[in-house]
């Protein structure tokens, strides 16, 4: 973290990614980065990463420098991530272990995961803590509750971007999975009947010469 000094009052800002929050970055992808980086409010940049420290600052060449000193790196840094899961993660006061290969989530957890929050979501990234929190919470309580998950997934928004990021987006890709699944599932499923209908159609005159010769 980065300390600093405005108006006498000391503050803290996140100096790279790995010092920002899951709420911090779904913030800068949803807020900030939304449009050409000439045009980007660096003022904004720098409220989103110290939560709600300032409202205003004077329009000066000084502070312009030192709010570029402060979130510059949020140009320079990519935001590159692991890939793999992480094997524990501490959280609620205990250590967890993530399964390797967690499979699917539940489909009571997928269809909660997919109708509450991404079917209603800006970007994809913004549903992170909340399908950490869907898969997390079983493993925490023994069972799952949809409550119990959105309370957990509020403590999530909290934590370090990179740790938990690796967990959620690899549950997200398989939600969308999921949906498309059941969707190509749907549409199979009608072909089939129709083809079958068609058929009986086509078969509908015989079958019908076929019973009044019997008659």
């Amino acid at each position: 973290m980065t300390n600093a000094i405005r108006n006498g009052q000391r503050f803290k800002c996140p100096s790279c990614m790995e010092e920002m929050t899951c709420r911090q970055f779904i913030r800068v992808k949803k807020e900030w980065q939304t449009g050409d980086i000439a045009d980007l409010d660096y003022f904004k940049l720098l409220n989103i990463l110290t939560d709600g420290e300032f409202t205003s600052y004077d329009n000066t060449i000084e502070n312009d420098i030192t709010i570029m000193d402060l979130v510059g790196w949020v140009i320079t840094q990519p935001f590159e991530f692991e890939k793999t899961l992480p094997k524990i993660i501490y959280l609620r006061g205990k250590l967890i272990d993530i399964p390797q290969d967690p499979g699917e989530l539940s489909i009571g957890q997928n269809i909660h995961l997919r109708r509450d929050y991404m079917d209603k979501s800006q970007i994809l990234e913004e549903n992170i803590p909340i399908a950490t929190a869907i898969f997390l919470q079983p493993l925490l309580d023994g069972k799952f509750h949809v409550k119990r998950a959105e309370a957990l997934a509020k403590e999530i928004e909290q934590m370090p971007i990179h740790l938990i990021y690796p967990i959620g987006f690899f549950l997200l890709k398989r939600a969308q999975n999921f949906g498309s699944t059941s969707a190509r599932t749907w549409n199979r499923t009608k072909t089939s009947l129709k083809q079958k209908l068609r058929r009986m159609f086509l078969l509908w005159p015989k079958l019908a010469a076929l019973l009044s010769s019997m008659i």
